[in-house]
């Protein structure tokens, strides 16, 4: 088909392309449209399909070329961009339709493409980008021994004596201001001394009481600050197992003492807070990249994103469900520009620097995991079986060879921070 396409570019991302099909070539088309309107047509005294095409187009024309325009103008649309060589990420917005029985078919449709993108040249310290290095401290290995022991801890029931870390269950009655019981207002609860809302005075008030105590305490449950009359009706306390040799062997049969196991511990902290320092360092590189470069973005392609953002949200989070899309969409609005740029950045450098993964890599990597992890040979292997797993380990490999790349033009400036301060930080009021 003989298209007569003028091409004009709004903006960096944005095409109206002008359309014209002349008769001769759509006149087939037309006919088709004309014989697919006739099928659902019925005039009395001729069969359904039937009709005179002298009385359907006398009486139908106007339902015939809005249906032509209707079904065709997409066709004609397609056969364009293919010819303009033009992607668009966007349903066109088609305008100024102008046809008209023998008449040529013409009209302007606006859509958005992805803006062309070329990396700058690459070039020695191009960007400088900060790294992290956490140190971590002696009680962060200590409050791991901690919690592990707690969590192996047998419940023994106990009588009287409760301290900070016991538990209790009791009879909470809502008292009104004179302490004359509410009816109707008695539950049984479950109490965790120290964690909230059983802390400062209220937990003060659960120290040292046994199996049978009232106490009275104004609290707030969820509903505001109301006063109760407490029944301690049971009470437990966690005791955890001893630390030595036997319970350690029991956590890691290849430790031989209570030392390497503290040190091992302490080995497994740092690796945690390396993988932290390198997330944190990547994130930092893409992000300066962008700053360098700065894509634009397309107007729909913000909008798609944002959209499937506020879908997402609203089906993982019940508490957000009647929450206002646009305030949602405002939360959300840097992530989504900051990923969408670094999606255009990445496709640009994959193309323009010819970046790729071979095959052999990718088994190269499904060799080595199997060999660090012995014992989950066949887990490992049934995983990357999966050709859609086998397909986003290459993309994650990619990713990190990208990175890799980046690194070294990039100026790094390391800077060593105590995991102490930062947590001396976050305590603070």
């Amino acid at each position: 088909m003989n298209l007569k396409i003028k091409s004009k570019k709004i903006n960096e991302f944005t095409y109206e392309l002008s359309i014209v099909a002349a008769w001769k070539d759509i006149e087939a088309d037309f006919q088709l449209c004309k014989k697919k309107v006739a099928k659902d047509i019925k005039v009395a005294g001729f069969r359904k399909g039937k009709i005179p095409d002298n009385i359907l187009m006398t009486q139908y024309l106007g339902q015939i070329e809005m249906n032509f325009v209707q079904d065709f103008s997409e066709k004609y649309y397609i056969l364009a961009l293919q010819k303009e060589k033009l992607n668009p990420i966007n349903q066109a917005a088609l305008k100024d339709i102008d046809f008209a029985y023998e008449k040529d078919f013409s009209f302007k449709s606006e859509f958005e493409i992805e803006p062309p993108l070329s990396v700058p040249k690459l070039k020695k310290n191009m960007i400088t980008v900060e790294k992290t290095n956490f140190i971590s401290n002696d009680k962060e290995v200590e409050d791991t021994v901690t919690n592990i022991l707690n969590s192996q801890s047998k419940t023994d029931k106990i009588e009287e004596g409760s301290a900070e870390g016991d538990f209790m269950i009791a009879d909470f009655q809502e008292v009104d201001e004179s302490g004359i019981a509410i009816i109707g207002k008695k539950e049984k609860k479950y109490i965790a001394i120290g964690q909230e809302p059983f802390i400062n005075n209220n937990k003060d008030l659960l120290i040292n009481k046994k199996v049978g105590d009232t106490i009275k305490m104004t609290i707030d449950l969820g509903s505001g600050e109301k006063d109760y009359s407490i029944s301690v009706e049971s009470m437990q306390r966690r005791v955890p197992p001893t630390l030595d040799k036997e319970f350690v062997k029991t956590m890691d049969p290849n430790c031989k003492s209570v030392e390497e196991w503290r040190s091992n511990i302490k080995k497994s902290i740092a690796l945690e807070y390396e993988k932290k320092s390198e997330e944190l360092f990547n994130s930092a590189i893409i992000d300066q990249f962008i700053k360098l470069v700065d894509p634009v973005l397309p107007l729909s392609m913000l909008d798609s994103y944002l959209a499937n953002i506020v879908n997402e949200v609203k089906t993982n989070n019940q508490n957000m469900q009647n929450m206002d899309d646009d305030k949602i969409k405002e939360e959300y609005r840097l992530f989504a520009e900051n990923n969408l740029k670094w999606y255009l950045l990445r496709k640009a450098m994959i193309k323009d620097l010819d970046i790729s993964i071979d095959e052999k890599a990718v088994d190269k990597f499904i060799k080595e995991a199997i060999e660090k992890n012995e014992s989950q040979k066949a887990e490992i292997e049934r995983f990357y079986k999966k050709e859609s797993n086998k397909s986003k380990l290459s993309d994650d490999l990619l990713d990190q060879k990208i990175l890799d790349m980046l690194k070294e033009y990039s100026k790094i400036k390391e800077k060593d921070t105590n995991t102490a301060d930062l947590q001396a930080g976050h305590n603070q009021p």
